[in-house]
């Protein structure tokens, strides 16, 4: 999926990341008392379409 200019942030095999992801997540939920989801993007180069 593309949204202005970014796409989604290509994560496969780092579950590190992912994992820290998640985390962030359950601490601003715990810090908001709202369901949060976080995102990853990837800017795009300008012109070419192609991840920065």
């Amino acid at each position: 999926m593309k949204m202005n200019g970014y796409t989604f942030a290509e994560l496969n095999g780092k579950e590190d990341l992912i994992e820290e992801i998640r985390s962030l997540e359950s601490k601003l939920q715990e810090q908001t008392g709202e369901p949060i989801t976080l995102i990853a993007y990837e800017k795009e180069q300008a012109g070419n379409g192609e991840r920065a």
